[in-house]
């Protein structure tokens, strides 16, 4: 059974900062305001090389009708960069796995803060959560340790309910 690929907190498509991948021969960049004098700076630097590449700027919101014509565009072997925000980020991945990106094709740069969420196996909901190991679920208010591994279908860690002392 093949599981989509999910944005989480600790995925590996996300990097600290955009490389681009040499092996590719085009490269599309999906960014916010927030990414806009990084990407400036990394496209002027790496102008020199014969690089094809092409830029999509999201404004204040992400028009959906545009991003999907331009990722459903794209040559099979096309890499994708995303630099913008925590929400923008995984509006951006989730349509580009949709349009049949990998995990392999995408790079994702956060600015800001990353979000984390629980899968309650009490009420099976999904909570957004902080950093802790133990939480308290938003839904059931059950106790909860989180767990080490992130489902893919649930979108979220695993948070196995205990009984507080």
């Amino acid at each position: 059974m093949y599981n989509s690929p999910v944005l989480y907190d600790q995925s590996e498509t996300i990097k600290e900062e955009l490389t681009f991948n040499d092996k590719r021969r085009k490269h599309l960049i999906i960014y916010d305001q927030k990414a806009v004098s990084d990407i400036k700076q990394v496209l002027a630097k790496d102008s020199q090389e014969e690089l094809e590449y092409e830029h999509f700027e999201i404004e204040k919101s992400v028009n959906l009708q545009d991003l999907r014509t331009l990722l459903y565009s794209q040559k099979i072997g096309t890499h994708l960069y995303i630099a913008s925000d925590w929400d923008h980020a995984v509006t951006v991945f989730t349509e580009a796995v949709e349009a049949g990106f990998t995990e392999d094709e995408i790079q994702t740069i956060i600015y800001g803060p990353k979000r984390r969420y629980i899968y309650c196996m009490k009420c099976y909901n999904t909570s957004e959560i902080n950093y802790d190991d133990e939480v308290q679920c938003t839904h059931c208010d059950a106790h909860m340790e989180v767990g080490p591994f992130f489902s893919k279908v649930r979108k979220g860690y695993i948070g196995y309910p205990f009984i507080p002392n």
